[in-house]
């Protein structure tokens, strides 16, 4: 259904919210990420321009995404609001988004195209790729946002030349090697109520807590080891390296994953909060009386005017040459047993994907094969005389595609339409169906092995003639129950849907 995308070897993503979506921009785009400015507006501008603003001398016009990406609804201006800016052609852009999730990192065979099921009302211009993401045992979907298509790279180059606001080449030139001189970048995380950075070229990836393996014998800071695409990595609690009190592993906790002469650490952090872009005359060394006992401190970051002191973290200094040597060992006489596990669980034989959604309380899936395509539900036409359980029909793309309510059709309660309500279109027949569901979950990869018969008693909402098997899903402590679409309608049922789409 979809194919590798090239992209540079763990490439690192800014993530993103918008409505219900979670979009993400490469790292190497973005300047910086701050709270939403004062907003000068300017007339006779596109409706996803709200203005311009003033960033440190700068003037940068700033785009609500939303509405840049053809959502009906603008950005909602809550404390989470935030602005990522995006230099591009040597001129600052500012994209408004809802909240800024995180930063993530992925390898090349992680970032795949973007599926042509996958309908989200985004022109797929827009979008470069999809990065999966594994979320606490589910798969989380981030799109990668092409910033040359939503800023219109090629108007932009116009606009600049022929409005005069680009000086000569090597004057800008001699700008942007300055200001990369005189500026770093970091991302900072909390370890309970203080806040490091380390810069960005140090970090590999940062993922979610992952399942630790407790290995005896090491240091009480090692909470143990972790196996990450082949790779065996320790994992380092910094609350007891620095002595700090543990506030626990929650949804926000998360993993940094640094290179410290080429063997893996990582080391885990309450939560990830920005991406920081610091000049330099804000960069400080720490006192050297503070710097005696923890030579992991390599700087002090003096932001918002001082008041925010971020502690820049030195990966190599946070373990010796001997303990390096020592989690090294570990994770070389470790690797055998960990990566052998992760091959027989990933094996790829006889392996079937399948896309889960939700009816009421239970968990479906759908052959992927089966599914054309993912769409929200929007711009329904009612059809008199039609069976209970038919919605409507839509025009999708110029043609009329049946709407089918699953909750109707399963005999179940109806259910307000609410934000994560989707429509799954499939082949049914060698016709297009579209399926009104509460949610869709993601796409699964199961082994053919996995999928059982049907039991005899089946603590199911709907007839067990429409489940073709029962997949258990072990690992996530769930079942889902595997429809058969090709019995979800009887022939005369078949009949007055195809006759509809002739209407």
């Amino acid at each position: 259904m979809s194919s590798a995308v090239e992209s540079p070897q763990d490439s690192i993503y800014v993530s993103f919210r918008l409505g219900q979506e979670t979009y993400g921009i490469g790292i190497d785009d973005v300047k910086q990420i701050i709270r939403l400015p004062h907003i000068t507006r300017v007339p006779k501008m596109p409706s996803h321009v709200l203005g311009m603003s003033n960033l440190r001398g700068e003037v940068m016009p700033l785009t609500d995404l939303s509405l840049r990406l053809g959502y009906q609804k603008p950005c909602e201006n809550t404390d989470d609001t935030r602005v990522i800016v995006v230099e591009k052609e040597g001129t600052l852009n500012g994209f408004v988004v809802e909240s800024v999730s995180e930063v993530k990192s992925t390898e090349i065979h992680q970032l795949d195209a973007f599926p042509e099921m996958l309908n989200a009302e985004v022109d797929k211009r827009y979008i470069s790729g999809i990065m999966k993401i594994n979320q606490g045992g589910n798969v989380l979907l981030i799109q990668i946002l092409n910033t040359d298509e939503i800023i219109d790279i090629t108007a932009l180059k116009a606009q600049i030349e022929k409005q005069g606001f680009r000086k000569t080449s090597a004057a800008r030139s001699e700008e942007a090697a300055a200001a990369v001189l005189h500026e770093k970048r970091f991302i900072s995380f909390n370890i309970g109520q203080l806040e490091y950075a380390v810069e960005i070229h140090r970090i590999n990836e940062i993922i979610w807590m992952p399942e630790v393996t407790a290995i005896p014998g090491l240091p009480d800071y090692v909470l143990g080891i972790f196996s990450l695409r082949g790779r065996v990595i320790p994992l380092i609690s910094l609350h007891d390296k620095f002595g700090r009190k543990h506030s626990g592993i929650n949804e926000n906790s998360r993993v940094i994953i640094v290179d410290i002469n080429n063997v893996m650490v990582a080391f885990a952090a309450d939560k990830v909060n920005a991406v920081l872009s610091v000049e330099e005359n804000l960069i400080e060394e720490p006192p050297k009386a503070f710097t005696e006992d923890t030579e992991e401190i390599a700087a002090v970051l003096k932001l918002e005017k001082g008041e925010r002191l971020v502690m820049a973290l030195e990966p190599k200094n946070i373990v010796n040459k001997t303990e390096l040597e020592a989690l090294s060992r570990v994770a070389a006489q470790s690797a055998g047993d960990l990566t052998m596990a992760e091959a027989n669980t990933h094996s790829k034989d006889d392996e079937k994907q399948i896309v889960t959604f939700q009816i009421e309380n239970e968990q479906y899936g759908i052959l992927i094969e089966k599914v054309q395509e993912i769409n929200r539900y929007t711009n329904v036409t009612k059809v008199p005389k039609t069976p209970k359980f038919v919605e409507g029909i839509i025009n999708l793309r110029g043609e009329v595609i049946p709407l089918i309510d699953l909750r109707t059709r399963f005999d179940l309660k109806a259910k307000e339409r609410d934000e994560f309500t989707r429509v799954i279109i499939v082949n049914l027949k060698n016709m297009k169906v579209g399926f009104v569901v509460d949610g869709v979950d993601e796409v699964l990869r199961i082994k053919t092995d996995d999928i059982d018969v049907v039991p005899p008693v089946l603590s199911a909402t709907v007839s067990s003639e429409f489940i073709g098997g029962v997949v258990n899903v072990v690992s996530k402590q769930k079942m889902i129950l595997l429809l058969n679409i090709e019995d979800l309608f009887s022939h005369s049922e078949m009949s007055k849907l195809e006759k509809m789409k002739q209407e």
